[in-house]
């Protein structure tokens, strides 16, 4: 049976947590261990180059450093938030591989729940919902994606919105509490439009303790007076030019130091299709990422006709965007994994991309996580459909490959951390 983190055990595991500060304190040089792969002891194959499982960086590495030290700040005093935004497709939106990184980061030290991030009523637009929370609704309402070319309608960081003209409409999320980590709130980011024909905002059944507007970033903020683990958002019509209400984004925070990892996928999404998301810099300077995680390319990578030139300025054209959102936030490049063109060809596209990537990272300081390559390269996909851990689409992977390749970067991103601690000056004024 799993571990389990309470919210008593989260909060409160002190005894732990100064026995552990006390040897960063006094500046010995601490090493997270374990028997095998480091620092988590996973399943072994022989396909899969465990060796080229790191963060490379082609240029500076400046901005990793503040993510870092901020996370020093976290484990030495207990103090400060790390804000995580990943961003993909189809393999971001299940959750599966983005929630075991949440899972390993919020909980590989004491009182690093930082908070559970972007949720979204998938459900409402006709597709899977990640498992970790359930969607309940009630009412008509208008789904879009970013991948639906043809429709006109605004969209925000998430890719998605939902809009209804049915002021009885509802809409229930809860947290589920089969994870390694319990999930908590006591604030509710809402994103949505907010002019003069916008039913007001309800939720049955929670203590509000405030409410913080900002049009100029497209948000509620609802303060609560204490922990919840769902809510139930319902709408009020206070005059006739009230009509309608537009969600594109929920995000369910705390107060407590840590991580938040908010992760934003949308099945079938490419580069173009969030760069056609006009409310993304804003809304994602609102989460005030230290971190933000590309992981698209698969479905840009996913033709015949491939042209890397274009591939590169989309890439660059969203990389653009984050720095003009979050200019000080690290951003690491995430290589697609290998896969077939049809079910038939092994895609070399995916060659093609990785090196503009690596081009890209170089000239805007980004980290890479080379996916393609520590999966085993080019036709490797079919060594993971032997062994059970992709399916018959040669595309996506199951629940255990996913798993394994959240902590296969859990690992990666860990090893990082502790380079950085390595290289740190070692004080002897004691």
């Amino acid at each position: 049976m799993r571990k389990k983190y309470s919210i008593v055990t989260v909060r409160i595991n002190l005894l732990k947590f100064v026995i552990i500060s006390l040897f960063f304190i006094l500046n010995y040089p601490v090493n997270i261990q374990s028997q095998n792969e480091y620092p988590l002891d996973i399943n072994y194959y022989n396909f899969i180059h465990y060796k080229e499982n790191k963060i490379s960086f082609p240029g500076d590495s400046s901005n990793f450093k503040r993510l870092f030290q901020k996370l020093d700040t976290i484990i030495l005093n207990g103090k400060s938030k790390i804000s995580i935004v990943h961003i993909g497709g189809s393999h971001i939106q299940a959750d599966v591989y983005s929630g075991r990184m949440r899972e390993r980061l919020q909980t590989f030290y004491p009182g690093m729940n930082g908070g559970r991030g972007s949720v979204f009523p998938y459900r409402i637009t006709k597709t899977n919902n990640p498992r970790s929370y359930s969607v309940y609704y009630t009412g008509k309402w208008i789904p879009c994606r970013n991948v639906e070319r043809k429709k006109k309608c605004k969209l925000g960081l998430s890719g998605l919105s939902v809009s209804t003209f049915d002021p009885s409409a509802s809409i229930t999320i809860k947290l589920k509490s089969d994870s390694l980590v319990e999930y908590y709130f006591n604030k509710i980011r809402i994103f949505h439009e907010n002019d003069s024909n916008v039913f007001q905002l309800s939720f049955s059944g929670l203590e509000i303790e405030k409410v913080e507007r900002n049009d100029s970033l497209g948000f509620s903020l609802f303060y609560l007076k204490k922990d919840y683990q769902q809510f139930k958002l319902q709408f009020l019509k206070e005059n006739i030019l009230q009509n309608q209400f537009v969600l594109y984004g929920i995000s369910l925070e705390n107060d407590d130091p840590g991580i938040v990892y908010h992760s934003v996928g949308v099945n079938g999404a490419s580069f173009p299709s969030f760069l056609r998301c006009q409310l993304f810099e804003k809304q994602l300077a609102a989460l005030k990422p230290d971190l933000v995680i590309i992981s698209l390319g698969t479905n840009d990578a996913y033709t015949t006709k491939f042209v890397p030139d274009f591939y590169k300025s989309n890439y660059q054209s969203l990389i653009n965007k984050i720095k003009r959102a979050a200019p000080e936030s690290a951003i690491l490049n995430t290589v697609a994994n290998d896969s077939y063109l049809y079910r038939r060809y092994p895609n070399t596209n995916t060659q093609l991309a990785e090196n503009v990537i690596y081009e890209v990272a170089k000239k805007n300081n980004c980290g890479v996580w080379d996916f393609f390559k520590i999966m085993g390269g080019l036709n490797s996909s079919s060594l993971w459909r032997q062994e059970n851990l992709m399916i018959n689409d040669m595309i996506h992977f199951n629940v255990q490959g996913y798993l394994l390749k959240g902590d296969l970067l859990f690992n990666a991103f860990i090893k990082s951390y502790d380079n950085y601690l390595s290289s740190k000056p070692i004080k002897n004024d004691y």
